[in-house]
């Protein structure tokens, strides 16, 4: 098998790499990407229906972001596409004007879109306090479960780190613990973590079994320098003596 990839140039590219997505985050599940791509409706056809407004969102928020790159790695015998990433240059600081609010408006109204939107605002907070300088973001990263261990993440990851180094810009990514140790294999280091946990004080039937579908999950912030890799120990971290 030859892993070849791609920058995504076509619309018609992205059907395959959002399925490709789903599959990779249903194995295992992830309860987090229930957030972005939720099934909310109840007869044969949810998980189709969901999975079609899925792609034509992801697809129209990378048409309206100058800042999207997606990349795909295709296997070359059987023209599937096993893994992608969405990378983002931000070649200014994109949160001069501090964080906006965002809204999971894809959700149905109700406790599932309160608790979606309470969840994204956790997740964005930290990058309006880290993020605030020209950068570039590993936004997602996913491997068909098929086809892992065979280095597709590895040139995901090196698409990124070379733009970085040609523009001297610092990297991030906010890792599920599975990737962490791609990401330390490229010089990236462990910062720290943190927690998405939805919390409301009296909470009803229905958000307790959305806690159940959606329990908290770990993140490791990570971070790369310009120009090089993190040391443990070497390495000046910008947001600590800044502090």
């Amino acid at each position: 098998m030859v892993l070849i990839l791609h920058e995504v140039v076509s619309d018609d590219e992205f059907a395959a790499i959002i399925g490709c997505e789903w599959s990779s985050y249903e194995t295992p599940y992830n309860g987090f990407f229930q957030i972005y791509c939720p099934i909310t409706g109840t007869g044969p056809d949810a998980r189709l229906e969901a999975l079609k407004e899925s792609t034509d969102r992801q697809l129209a928020w990378h048409r309206e972001d100058a800042t999207s790159h997606w990349l795909k790695v295709v296997d070359s015998e059987s023209g599937q596409v096993v893994g992608a990433a969405q990378w983002n240059i931000y070649r200014e600081n994109p949160y001069l004007n501090g964080v906006e609010h965002t809204d999971a408006f894809w959700w149905p109204e109700g406790e599932g879109r309160k608790f979606a939107s309470m969840a994204l605002e956790q997740w964005y907070a930290p990058r309006g306090k880290r993020m605030n300088k020209p950068h570039i973001l590993l936004n997602i990263c996913f491997v068909h479960p098929d086809h892992r261990r065979r280095g597709v993440g590895s040139l995901l990851v090196k698409w990124g780190i070379q733009k970085a180094d040609e523009l001297g810009l610092e990297t991030f990514i906010e890792a599920a613990e599975p990737g962490v140790p791609l990401y330390l294999s490229h010089g990236f280091g462990a910062m720290d973590e943190f927690c998405i946990d939805p919390k409301v004080p009296e909470p009803s039937l229905e958000w307790k079994q959305l806690k159940e579908r959606i329990p908290p999950i770990r993140w490791i912030f990570m971070w790369r320098p310009q120009q090089g890799s993190f040391e443990e120990g070497k390495t000046s971290v910008p947001w600590v003596n800044d502090a």
